[in-house]
């Protein structure tokens, strides 16, 4: 009779061997037979089963197994019999006392036991471990006999997005096939910069002893921007994306997200740091940071020499591909002047294909990898902070003082400090833009707010919601509100009822107004160009 007891967390020890470990120090063990190997033998029916879907009742896998020692009439012999598989921590085990020493598996049992019970994928290569143990009940302890056997089972079913090697092959690529390399920070991500010509293209993926391909859901599929789905078949069966014409690409593999991108080179931004280089750097690089308000835009401002100026990108743990000018021969900054970049391999870059930095000086630099611009501000075209005059009613009482916006401080009812200053909640100054402020950060309380110039609150230059006392402006999450109102007058008490939960804000101060004169306004305006927003992200 045989008794199944199935686990799914730590095997169950034997019997036979608890009680030897219990009794180890005990003059009665028989150590005789401790000196010698087991007398089991286990035979499976092959070393490699590649279970067969079309033939569910068919014997996929036998395992027979010898007798233990015969230690006479005087000794019960119990069989333990478990089952483990590779990479799972449950087992199954059984206890056998008829002496058939023999299991089988159809196709279908082997399939459910490795899929449903150890949780074995689909299409999958395993290694499944039979141990058999011997516990010996009688007048003295015996040592137990244990004997084990691996057999390597494949599951059938959908193939999964797995690879030992990965490959990219057809017209695009030319004869033979050209090996793709896994990241270093992502072992499922591969990736390939170089040239293909114009014509077919897919990746064969050999795992184990399977010869798949990675390739569209229809035949000849014209490439497009972006994450393209793939799926995975038999290579025979496998179909192909098409490359309209001859050029450097970058092509990433994503096997957790089944995905492909294959990118004209100069086409798409990828990017996770970005970086200032040349002689006008100096020794090493310099990272240019990306925005809070938008993650496509990247912005730097400092000191640079004269000389060249290149940006090396840092994508998935290499620095391939760096933005210079479109044209080889533009090496003009174009003062303050929007411009097209395209992208070359770094060491390109680095051999004299950037931008000339004309003399030393303070730079801004502004970066948008979505519409593949570059702006280079030098001192005398560089964006100015906004600059206002008004009253201050602290230090020197009713002098017309003048400061530039550097950040903004919210004051409201919930936010302040010590009843003197407008918040610990602070605007920061974007370096794209001067006059665009940003909060990013934890979600803060619903509240009545407006915005201050400076860290007095009393009798301060602010920015509020319009410019009649008492007035509270509803806002929503993602709500540009338009404009806002800048001054001393009446716009102090014209409120922004913030959303609670609000964790971004994001101020626009708008452009400088003047008088008949030509004398900045310090009273109350709105800027046309001007708004707030808040939101959650």
């Amino acid at each position: 009779m045989k008794n199944r007891i199935l686990f799914s967390g730590l095997k169950a020890v034997s019997l036979g061997l608890l009680a030897f470990m219990a009794a180890s120090c005990n003059d009665d063990i028989d150590n005789y037979y401790s000196r010698n190997q087991s007398e089991i033998t286990i035979e499976g029916s092959g070393e490699y089963i590649k279970l067969d879907e079309s033939k569910p009742d068919e014997v996929a896998l036998t395992i027979d197994w010898s007798p233990a020692h015969d230690y006479g009439y005087d000794y019960v012999t119990t069989y333990q019999y478990e089952m483990r598989v590779s990479g799972s921590g449950g087992s199954i085990e059984e206890y056998e006392d008829d002496d058939n020493f023999h299991r089988e598996f159809t196709n279908a049992e082997l399939q459910d036991l490795l899929v449903n019970h150890f949780g074995v994928t689909t299409s999958t290569a395993v290694d499944v471990t039979f141990t058999i143990t011997a516990s010996f009940e009688g007048p003295t302890l015996k040592v137990p006999d244990v004997e084990e056997k691996t057999i390597k089972v494949k599951t059938y079913g959908p193939r999964q997005f797995v690879a030992d090697t990965l490959y990219m092959a057809g017209t695009a690529v030319g004869d033979g096939r050209v090996e793709l390399s896994a990241s270093e920070s992502d072992a499922e991500v591969y990736s390939y910069t170089g040239r293909l010509e114009a014509g077919t293209i897919n990746f064969p993926v050999i795992n184990f002893d399977e010869y798949n391909a990675i390739g569209p859901e229809n035949p000849d599929t014209p490439i497009e921007l972006g994450d393209m789905p793939a799926v995975i078949t038999d290579q025979t069966e496998a179909n192909y994306w098409v490359v309209p014409e001859a050029d450097n690409y970058r092509i990433t593999v994503n096997l957790r997200e089944h995905t492909v991108r294959i990118v004209a080179a100069g086409a798409v931004v990828d990017v996770d740091q970005m970086f200032l280089a040349g002689t006008a750097v100096g020794d090493g690089q310099v990272e240019i940071a990306q925005t809070l308000e938008n993650e496509n835009l990247y912005a730097w401002r400092g000191e640079l020499q004269a000389g060249t100026l290149y940006l090396p990108l840092t994508y998935e743990g290499t620095q391939e591909m760096s933005i210079v000018p479109v044209s080889a021969g533009d090496t003009d900054i174009h003062d303050g002047a929007q411009q097209s970049f395209t992208q070359v391999a770094t060491a390109t870059a680095a051999g004299g294909r950037c931008w000339e930095i004309p003399e030393a000086g303070t730079y801004r630099i502004v970066v948008n990898k979505e519409d593949k611009t570059i702006t280079i501000y030098s001192a005398a075209t560089d964006l100015k902070n906004k600059t206002i005059i008004f009253k201050r009613t602290q230090g020197e009482a009713n002098d017309n003082y003048t400061c530039e916006i550097e950040q903004l401080w919210i004051f409201g009812s919930n936010h302040y400090y010590n009843g003197s200053r407008p918040s610990d909640v602070v605007l920061t100054q974007s370096l794209a833009n001067p006059r665009l402020f940003v909060y990013k950060g934890e979600a803060l309380q619903a509240d009545q707010i407006k915005f201050c110039a400076t860290d007095n609150w009393n009798n301060e230059y602010a920015f509020g919601s319009g410019d009649v006392r008492d007035m509270k402006a509803d806002v929503t999450f993602g709500q540009k509100y338009q404009p806002i109102y800048g001054g001393q007058g009446n716009n102090r008490y014209a409120w922004f009822n913030m959303p609670d939960g609000t964790n971004y804000i994001e101020v626009y101060i708008g452009s400088e107004q003047y008088d008949e004169s030509g004398n900045a306004l310090s009273q109350c305006w709105g800027f046309e160009d001007s708004y707030v927003i808040f939101d959650q992200k």
